[in-house]
């Protein structure tokens, strides 16, 4: 084969070219000194428990001359005071401690992984990022090397707090409790400002206060959007999980979110709609008024399992569909919109699908306190 006249292969040249000039460079990385100590690095990590992150540098002269019983030194160096009172420590050939210091790494995760590609830059050094989960980073000349995306303690505390996606319903008993916080449910509703400019082109003879408390339960102009951005947005916070919105079926219909595991296999979708009532796109006017029936039950019921099917025509792998209703109806204690929902009136070729079919308990929100 003539590799000259390989489009394809030329592309991909192309795009590996930075990466074989890195590892390339001097073939440091190459080296079986290196990869002994590479290995035995992570091998101790998960013998000694450690809750922090720890930096070890090491020459590259050294590391050319590493010692013969580098497995019995590293796991004393793992062991050592110095090393567990603080965060860098720079070894020699024999992994014995020339110096060490306790000063803190930059707490923003990208600020921290230019500090270390800093710490090689332009000299002999090889910095090893070695971290609570056993996963070590390293640097070379400038350059970062290895699988790890968490550079820093506080980057990785703050992953290990999002929730996986079977704890999907958790998270939106949160989101719920959320939806009670003024400066979140006030920016689904129209202003006290809109209200009065409403009370003047209805031209009603309410006085202001009167009106203005009969009509706080209004909603913007196609809520839906809002309500949406606003769960994406608590999801994506709290989750370990991949978000599409309106995601594009095969036949064109979109389900309004759609949530993917870590490993991009299990999918889930969330379906949001809403009942109450909301003002005219101009501002000047009612607009559009939901009601639980035939809203809810049965259209938006029919609606999810029809999702279902399709995607499982497609074959993907499709474990549960959500729907998700934001209740602003002005009217207090009414029942859940999902009441009543059984499979019973479904078409047959939806009933089959009903299993994995969840209605959420409602999320209400109010306007408490209009602003």
């Amino acid at each position: 084969m003539r590799f000259s006249n390989n489009v394809e292969f030329k592309r991909l040249l192309d795009e590996k070219k930075q990466d074989i000039l890195q590892r390339t460079s001097d073939g440091v990385q190459e080296t079986a000194n290196f990869n002994r100590l590479f290995s035995l690095l992570k091998s101790c990590r998960t013998k000694v428990e450690e809750k922090d992150f720890r930096l070890i540098l090491i020459s590259k002269d050294d590391l050319h001359n590493l010692c013969l019983d580098a497995e019995e030194k590293v796991i004393l160096l793992f062991n050592h005071f110095d090393l567990h009172t603080n965060r860098t420590v720079h070894v020699n050939e024999n992994l014995e401690i020339l110096y060490k210091n306790n000063d803190r790494f930059p707490s923003d995760n990208n600020s921290a992984r230019r500090f270390f590609c800093n710490l090689t830059l332009n000299n002999n050094l090889i910095a090893f990022l070695v971290a609570p989960n056993s996963i070590v980073n390293y640097f070379i000349d400038g350059k970062d090397y290895g699988v790890g995306v968490f550079y820093t303690r506080a980057a990785l505390n703050s992953y290990e707090e999002l929730k996986t996606i079977d704890k999907l319903m958790e998270v939106l008993d949160d989101y719920r409790v959320n939806l009670t916080r003024q400066d979140i449910y006030s920016k689904f509703f129209i202003s006290k400002a809109s209200l009065y400019a409403l009370r003047s082109f209805l031209n009603t003879n309410e006085d202001e206060k009167t009106f203005i408390k009969n009509n706080k339960h209004l909603l913007r102009n196609r809520p839906e959007d809002l309500f949406q951005q606003d769960m994406c947005s608590f999801i994506n916070s709290h989750m370990r999980v991949t978000i599409i919105r309106e995601y594009l079926l095969g036949n064109l219909e979109r389900p309004d979110i759609v949530l993917t595991d870590e490993e991009g296999q299990d999918l889930y979708f969330i379906e949001v709609k809403w009942v109450g009532e909301s003002i005219c796109q101009k501002g000047n006017k009612y607009g559009t008024k939901y009601s639980a029936k035939p809203r809810i039950n049965p259209d938006a019921v029919e609606q999810s399992l029809g999702y279902i099917s399709q995607f499982y025509k497609e074959n993907k792998n499709i474990k549960i569909g959500y729907l998700a209703v934001f209740d602003a109806r002005k009217e207090d204690f009414l029942p859940d919109t999902g009441v009543d929902i059984t499979s019973d009136k479904l078409h047959v070729d939806l009933k089959k699908y009903f299993s994995r079919f969840v209605k959420i308990p409602d999320f209400r929100i109010k306007n408490e306190n209009p602003k």
